[in-house]
């Protein structure tokens, strides 16, 4: 009984400690949020971002007669009037990609693109194309992306997904920003990844997402996407959260581990709560 007593203390007394300290933080938070947000608007130097784009194309899912929660995607597809097929659409995805995502080709993008990745965007065609050739990713790094899994999403049908699991050997300089890494030689192994790609009816693609871990057990990215993940392989892990893998909050740590902890130490058996030291 010692023992359950002291451990479920122990839960309490850190699931307690998490939910007053994250308290003051978001307090702390708040008000600098709420200064930068003045100072920003009385300096001009307030940044807007562009708006997600609305889905253009919505075809109403059809279920499978012997179960509700399975679409049955060729009567799906049969509802849709998108004027380009599907293997064209596929087609033009992996022509896009071919050109470095539209970078040497900016004709394949629309004027309204907007690259969408979990953390950078969205950005803008100009600016996409800049940043992204920036980086000189063919001369910093050799192998594969891997995409594969190329695939019409069947309630959106103007829709490409598909997936990448980037095997690469970092043997150039990579760019980021005024920073210069110069090749290590060390070898990145990506989780797997989704992305997609949205076209109009001219065929151009007008919104690009992807940089979305499926799985963050696989690989040496920390289960990071895109180029945060490229950067931590490398041992330039970026100095914020968003940058890092993924690590739980105060109050995630309180309300998922410490306070459910404390009923299941309650009912435990003696012998499976741990021995005090005495």
């Amino acid at each position: 009984m010692l023992n359950k007593l002291v451990v479920m203390l122990g839960h309490l007394y850190c699931g307690l400690v998490a939910v007053v300290a994250s308290f003051f933080i978001g307090i702390m938070e708040t008000v600098v949020r709420t200064l930068m947000m003045a100072v920003s608007t009385v300096t001009g130097s307030k940044m807007e971002m562009p708006g997600y784009p609305e889905q253009r194309v919505r075809v109403e899912a059809v279920q499978q007669s012997d179960h509700k929660d399975f679409i049955d995607e060729a009567a799906t597809r049969m509802k849709s009037n998108f004027p380009i097929p599907e293997p064209e659409l596929i087609e033009k995805t992996k022509e896009i990609i071919k050109a470095q995502f539209g970078c040497t080709a900016p004709g394949l993008l629309a004027d309204e693109f907007l690259f969408i990745f979990p953390i950078v965007g969205p950005l803008p065609k100009h600016e996409f194309i800049q940043v992204f050739s920036s980086f000189k990713m063919d001369a910093a790094l050799t192998g594969s992306a891997n995409f594969y899994n190329f695939s019409v999403d069947p309630v959106e049908p103007n829709r490409v997904w598909f997936f990448s699991r980037s095997l690469l050997k970092h043997t150039g300089e990579l760019n980021f920003g005024p920073q210069k890494i110069p090749a290590s030689g060390k070898m990145i192994e990506s989780p797997p990844q989704v992305l997609s790609m949205s076209f109009d009816k001219e065929g151009l693609c007008y919104k690009f997402t992807g940089g979305y871990p499926v799985d963050r057990t696989v690989g040496n990215t920390g289960g990071l996407g895109g180029l945060f993940g490229i950067l931590h392989a490398l041992g330039n892990t970026l100095p914020f959260p968003e940058g890092q893998p993924w690590k739980g909050s105060l109050k995630w740590e309180a309300y998922a581990k410490h306070f459910p902890s404390i009923m299941k130490v309650w009912k435990a058996k003696p012998d499976s709560v741990p021995i005090i030291s005495k």
